[in-house]
This record gives structure tokens, C-alpha cells and sequence, in this order.
């Protein structure tokens, strides 16, 4: 898949409208997906500069704290990014002492990214208004899950892409823990320790963002429809909802291993991962 967008489609849209095209595009297709997220320093700026919409009067006191929060963001998403790559080519013969440890440092690096963006959007929000900061929490969070779904389409995982609107309700649950259990290969001794933790994760995460995160759509409209006190609180509660997401993952990961052995539990984090954010990037594109 080769997308090319011109700078007019991004000044005229937007950046959420053109990023969201772009992850529509990729969560659609199977093979040979192609991600244009890895936009670094200038060129991110550039992409940043041409598609949030700052009013003139905040404009030279906006980019410069952009630009800070780039600087603070490039080490810590560089070494989040490397151990996420270490995490998804986790295999059924990987080291068990290993993979239990690739996956804490991949939740823990993704903790260290979530707080920075949290106090950038707190700085933007108290020092602009809450328009300007949904666009910037909207902007980096995307960014985010496309940059994590391109690390996940170079490794075994994209075999096994679940799309959650692919088929109705009725047939979503049985499909999903087909292609789970398929994706996961666990032995017989292990299903029915596997299921009895999986069926409790997947409950609780249903409860917080939808069974095929329908919810994360409430958070991807235009930042200029809304007033900048609601703009604000719509941010904030985006910022809870993607922190008790981590977290259930993390505490199922934590019981998946202790009923089933850490190279299952690890893979299970990594496959829920995965389907996580390609049924996010869908849910943010159908808004």
C-alpha cells in the first residue's frame, strides 16, 4: 500500500482528517502495508505546522513549546519504539526469563510516553485553551498508534490482523478467539487457564472501550466543533480512558503469566495489543 498525500489535502483537512484516512487505509488492508508515521524532528514539525490549526496570536508562543516538547519526546519514544520492537517478535521459542522481561520494559516505556504527552497537554491547556491541546493529544496520539501498528506489520503478527468490522456482532466474539488461538498456538494443558484469564480480561476491557473499541471514537472529533472548556474535559477523559487501558493490560499480563507461563502471557499482551490498535485506528476513522 503507497498512499500519497500533498500538502494541500493536509492544509485543507487537517491533520486528524489526514492521519485518519491514512490509518482507515492501513487497519483495510493486509499485505504490504505501508506507514507514513515515522516523521521525526523537521519533518514532523513540518507535518505538525501544516495541519493544527493555531490562531496567529498564539502562534509564537505555541511552536516554541512544541519544539521543547519534540526535544523531551525524541529519546524517550526512540527507546519506547526499540523495545516494542524487542516485545513483538516474541516467539514460541523465546527465553521465558526474557520475554516476561521485554514485555515489563515495553508497558513501562509506553508509561514514560503517556506521561509526557499528559503534562505537555496539561502545559498546552493551561497556557492556550482546550481546542489547541485536543488537537495536540489527538495529533500525538495518533501518530502513536500508527508508529506502534507499523512495528507490529513487520513481524509474524501481521498473519494475524483481526478486523473488527469485518463481520456482525454475532460472529465477532467466536472469530476473535479463532484467530487468537491460532495466533497463539497454546497447547491443550494450557487453553483452560489461557481462557479462564482471557474471558475476564476481555470483559473488563469491553466495559471500558466497546467490543470493537467503538469508544475511542468519541474522542476523534474536530477540536474546532467544540467549545474550549468541553474540548478540555474531552481531552482529559481521553487521557483516563488510554491510562486505565495500560493498565488492564498490564494486569492481565501479569495474571496471564502466573496462570499460564510468561511467553504466553507475553504473546497474549502482544496479539491484544496489536488487534487494540488496528480496532482503535478504525474507530478514529469512522468518526
Amino acid at each position: 500500500m503507497i498512499l500519497i498525500i500533498n500538502v494541500f489535502i493536509m492544509k485543507r483537512f487537517g491533520i486528524i482528517g489526514f492521519l485518519s484516512v491514512i490509518a482507515f487505509s492501513v487497519a483495510a488492508q493486509h499485505n504490504n502495508a505501508t506507514l507514513v508515521a515515522s516523521v521525526s524532528g523537521a519533518d514532523r514539525l513540518s507535518l505538525v505546522k501544516n495541519s493544527i490549526n493555531i490562531p496567529a496570536w498564539h502562534e509564537k508562543t505555541f511552536w516554541p513549546l512544541y519544539e521543547e516538547y519534540l526535544d523531551n519526546a525524541g529519546e524517550i519514544s526512540s527507546v519506547a519504539y526499540r523495545s516494542l520492537e524487542d516485545f513483538a517478535r516474541i516467539d514460541k521459542t523465546a527465553n521465558a526469563p526474557e520475554a516476561f522481561e521485554h514485555a515489563k520494559k515495553m508497558i513501562a516505556h509506553r508509561y514514560d510516553l503517556q506521561t509526557l504527552r499528559e503534562r505537555y497537554y496539561s502545559q498546552i491547556g493551561n497556557g492556550f485553551n482546550g481546542v489547541i491541546a485536543l488537537q495536540f493529544l489527538q495529533n500525538e496520539a495518533l501518530l502513536d498508534m500508527m508508529e506502534s501498528s507499523k512495528i507490529y506489520e513487520e513481524t509474524e503478527w501481521r498473519n494475524f490482523r483481526f478486523h473488527p468490522k469485518a463481520m456482525n456482532s454475532n460472529q465477532l466474539k467466536a472469530a476473535k478467539h479463532n484467530t487468537i488461538a491460532a495466533a497463539l498456538s497454546f497447547s491443550s494443558e494450557q487453553a483452560a487457564s489461557f481462557w479462564k484469564v482471557y474471558t475476564r480480561y476481555e470483559e473488563e476491557c469491553d466495559a471500558l472501550l466497546g467490543e470493537d473499541y467503538s469508544m475511542i471514537s468519541l474522542y476523534a472529533g474536530d477540536p474546532t466543533d467544540f467549545t474550549p472548556g468541553l474540548a478540555k474535559r474531552l481531552g482529559q477523559d481521553f487521557l483516563r480512558v488510554m491510562q486505565r487501558e495500560a493498565k488492564l493490560k498490564e494486569k492481565y499480563f501479569l495474571e496471564m503469566n502466573a496462570a499460564a507461563g510468561p511467553i504466553l502471557a507475553a504473546r497474549f499482551l502482544a496479539w491484544e495489543d496489536y488487534y487494540s490498535l488496528v480496532s482503535k485506528m478504525y474507530a478514529w476513522a469512522e468518526n
